[in-house]
């Protein structure tokens, strides 16, 4: 995408009209395809204007995913042709001790300020954004797709409550955004990470037993998964059902974290009495 600025779009030689953009977003995510933007910030003429024109366009295409990249200058590009022209100089500039050559440096009408600050616009934009962009997919409607469907909104409700998105406070409501994405996930085919993921969710709200309602459900489909078996016991053991805690440990007992949890039990079992 690189930029919502045509012209600057028309800079960087991208040779692409806005509607075919949106088209490739819209179709990407309705076939259960991550949908993943590039954009690029800090080139020739940025600005405020041009900042928020590639903030309309997020908003337009609704990326679940953004990578955003200060304009570097590498050789084999227009941008570093005209700075070797501008400068006077050659590609043995790269025999120096650097990384990248920032084209921001080269521009006086750009500061570094200035450009941090647009990436902090942009990154903001996005994630106030995201949870919009997560309750709008709609994902195709056809019986094939249901066993890829589930896994898709699985695998993006761990990306909330576990993944990239779970250290980012600016992200409003991650668990409840997870929370949904699993149960999404569920309705469309049993999946064994969309059960965990919102067994979790129950556990971190105090909800044991809906929790372990959710979990026998899930176990029903997939008897032999460690992760469900303990993350039951662990909803036993909150509810102070130990024995029935030690029924799903002790048949797992050589995993290490089941055994620290039956040894938890016993000791319970013994205090009690």
């Amino acid at each position: 995408v690189e930029s919502g600025s045509e012209k600057i779009r028309k800079i960087f030689n991208k040779q692409v009209e806005r509607e075919e953009i949106r088209k490739a977003f819209r179709l990407t995510t309705r076939y259960g395809i991550l949908p993943r933007a590039y954009f690029i910030y800090g080139a020739p003429g940025e600005n405020d204007k041009t900042i928020q024109e590639s903030i309309e366009l997020i908003r337009e295409i609704r990326p679940l995913s953004i990578i955003f990249y200060i304009l570097a200058l590498f050789p084999g590009t227009t941008l570093y042709t005209e700075f070797k022209k501008k400068f006077g100089i050659s590609d043995d500039i790269w025999l120096n001790r650097m990384e990248d050559i920032m084209y921001f440096e080269t521009d006086r009408n750009l500061t570094e300020d200035m450009v941090l600050n647009f990436g902090k616009r942009l990154r903001e934009a996005f994630y106030e954004a995201l949870p919009g962009f997560v309750e709008s997919i709609r994902l195709v409607d056809d019986s094939e797709f249901d066993r890829l469907n589930s896994d898709f909104y699985s695998r993006l409700g761990m990306t909330f409550s576990h993944g990239d998105y779970s250290g980012i406070a600016a992200i409003k409501n991650r668990d409840e955004i997870a929370g949904r994405l699993f149960a999404r996930a569920i309705h469309c085919h049993p999946d064994h990470r969309a059960y965990l993921g919102k067994g979790i969710i129950h556990q971190k709200k105090g909800e044991f037993d809906r929790s372990i309602e959710l979990l026998k459900e899930g176990l029903r489909y997939f008897p032999e998964s460690k992760p469900l078996n303990i993350c039951l016991a662990v909803s036993y053991m909150n509810t102070g059902r130990f024995d029935q805690a030690l029924s799903r440990l002790l048949p797992i007992k050589d995993d290490p974290e089941a055994a620290s949890y039956i040894e938890a039990c016993r000791r319970a079992l013994e205090d009690a009495e």
